[in-house]
């Protein structure tokens, strides 16, 4: 049960930590297709081409929201053991998300998370955490941040690890069955140390799969998308999977229900009687 835990504070709940995703949930309608945009020099990526230029209007053009609550089904799948649960999340754009786990007919865990820290509370183990998103880094090779974890769960166009039209510039477009894929180069790596791959449907002008490893290890995530359903004019994924890559586990949450523009709290408090968590 020790090991179970741990699953679920650092991969359920830090799942969700899956920078900066700055202005991509609004459009941006300074962007245009200039003619005079070429070859980077940096990158050797021509900026000009079709397929750049529909990457690029997809990242900056996609949907916007002020709160949204999903509810969802929980399947969590380790090497010896399968376990189904429940739970809600809650998102204030760009500033707030809370997390609500059950399972076994209690409440697993609950945790909030803001732009720079992350506050979290595991009842059975009478336990807390408070701190920041470094601490993935002892579980993932990959980073992660606040506005890459709204990003995925809302099934946005983002990059690891970082997250910008900028370096966009890194990687190299192409039409593969119907898909636009885009995959990071030499340069990328240097920087980074990662190789980001990223499909896309351009026909449903969404992300259907995001996969990031290290240049040295090949370990870090996939995360992987199934079809869309209009949540009260906004489009979701059905299900939300990440899968580990050179790990053993996946983690899928299948939305029920999701609810967009109403007010929300997000209570969490720490009792005076629990303890830190032991990793």
């Amino acid at each position: 049960m020790k090991y179970f835990f741990r699953i679920v504070f650092f991969v359920v709940i830090p799942l969700l930590f899956l920078s900066s995703c700055k202005g991509k949930n609004k459009a941006d309608n300074n962007h245009d297709n200039k003619q005079n945009v070429t070859v980077s020099s940096d990158t050797g990526v021509d900026l000009s081409s079709p397929l750049y230029l529909k990457a690029k209007d997809m990242y900056l053009n996609q949907d916007t929201f002020s709160t949204v609550e999903i509810r969802f089904d929980l399947k969590l799948q380790l090497p010896d053991k399968n376990v189904s649960g429940s739970g809600t999340l809650r998102m204030a754009n760009d500033s707030l998300m809370w997390l609500y786990i059950k399972a076994f007919g209690l409440e697993i865990a609950r945790a909030k998370f803001t732009k720079d820290s992350v506050f979290a509370v595991v009842k059975l183990k009478n336990q807390y955490f408070k701190g920041d998103y470094s601490v993935l880094k002892k579980f993932f090779p990959v980073d992660f941040d606040f506005d890459i974890l709204q990003s995925v769960f809302l099934n946005k166009f983002f990059l690891f690890p970082k997250n910008s039209v900028e370096n966009l510039s890194y990687f190299t477009p192409e039409e593969q069955s119907g898909k636009l894929i885009l995959s990071s180069g030499e340069k990328f790596a240097q920087n980074y140390s990662m190789i980001n791959k990223i499909t896309l449907s351009t026909q449903k002008n969404r992300v259907e799969e995001n996969v990031a490893v290290t240049v040295q290890s090949q370990k870090g995530i996939k995360i992987r998308y199934a079809d869309l359903k209009d949540f009260g004019g906004h489009l979701l994924p059905l299900q939300v999977v990440f899968e580990g890559q050179g790990t053993d586990f996946s983690v899928a949450f299948d939305y029920q229900k999701a609810v967009f523009g109403k007010a929300l709290q997000y209570p969490l408090t720490i009792p005076s009687t629990y303890k830190p968590f032991e990793f």
